[in-house]
């Protein structure tokens, strides 16, 4: 009887967020596309605004039949290395195209590189994330895989003992909320500064990078490729939503939140600000976190953005049957058109 629910509702259906998508003009857009980056790098915490050196290191290498696979880490900020797992294709000599594969909750970038918590094989039982950075690499792309801020090598020192499988995701983003900054601008900025490391590399053609993420990772995925250009392309698996019909409605780890997000946009206007460079949205009939229908809610918002920049053919869907997972069925033939062909 005295439940808050109407109340809830009550408060988004009030909110007139100040950059959803309703432009008719060019000049429109350039200031929709404006300051909605500006306000969203705002909300996420914004950035260092003085890069520290990379200072680059190798820790490890490893060779299998099809590709050469390093271990390496570089200095995100001050107090923060971000180590991360290379994979490169075998008999290449040219520069190539590149993928930063972005790695859902889990143990880390070691589950989507084909290799156990332990650092042992793992190429025949794969989880939800399907080794999808050993799909990339069979075909013929460098792939950077970094452990995203909380999870396998970079959690917190509490946590080192713990089920592979448990992150330090709760304890870092309240602490980093208390601070005004969030988790999600936080990852953001590791693969920004996962970009310049690709840049630092004499084997990586940098006008031919691209981003793939799945569900923790597909919200890194995206909100990295909005704010970064450096991105040519991207793949949002098991993410692509909007933020009332999903972490608004549904439990989801603290890392999804950022405050005052939705006074600005709604996920699919944040999504937008790819456009018009090639997008490919991956969601599972059913996924019970990231509800289907909302996502194709989402994508048609997002065709929308699309069309009016006359970019109708740089995005695409794959709805398939499934639960909350990569697919794979469209991403990696969609990758190699944008940036290989």
């Amino acid at each position: 009887m005295w439940n808050p629910d109407k109340y809830l509702e009550n408060l988004y259906e009030c909110i007139r967020p100040k950059f959803k998508f309703d432009v008719r003009h060019m000049d429109e857009y350039n200031r929709w596309k404006e300051g909605l980056r500006e306000a969203f790098a705002r909300v996420l915490g914004e950035f260092p605004k003085h890069k520290i050196d990379l200072n680059p290191r190798v820790l490890e290498e490893r060779e299998y039949p099809d590709y050469f696979l390093q271990r390496v880490v570089y200095d995100g900020d001050v107090d923060l290395p971000i180590p991360a797992y290379v994979l490169k294709p075998k008999n290449s000599a040219e520069r190539l195209p590149a993928i930063v594969a972005c790695h859902g909750h889990g143990y880390g970038s070691k589950e989507i590189v084909g290799l156990k918590p332990d650092g042992t094989d793992n190429h025949a039982n794969p989880s939800y994330q399907k080794n999808f950075a050993l799909e990339l690499v069979k075909r013929g792309f460098l792939v950077i895989a970094p452990d995203l801020l909380g999870f396998g090598d970079r959690r917190l020192r509490e946590d080192k003992n713990k089920n592979p499988n448990e992150s330090s995701c709760h304890m870092i983003s309240t602490y980093l909320l208390m601070l005004g900054k969030t988790m999600a601008g936080m990852r953001v900025f590791d693969i920004m500064r996962t970009i310049d490391y690709l840049e630092s590399r004499d084997d990586v053609d940098i006008q031919r990078i691209g981003c793939m993420g799945i569900s923790g990772g597909g919200l890194v995925c995206g909100f990295v490729t909005a704010l970064d250009d450096r991105i040519k392309a991207a793949v949002i698996s098991g993410y692509t939503n909007t933020f009332k019909d999903s972490v608004m409605s549904i439990w989801h780890c603290v890392d999804n939140y950022v405050p005052e997000l939705v006074n600005h946009a709604e996920m699919p206007d944040i999504l937008g600000l790819i456009a018009p460079r090639p997008l490919l949205i991956e969601s599972g009939s059913h996924d019970p976190i990231f509800p289907i229908e909302a996502a194709k809610k989402a994508y048609e918002k997002l065709k929308e953005i699309y069309e009016f920049l006359n970019a109708s053919d740089k995005i695409d869907s794959d709805f398939f049957e499934g639960q909350h997972e990569i697919s794979g069925a469209k991403a990696y033939d969609w990758l190699e058109r944008w940036l290989k062909n």
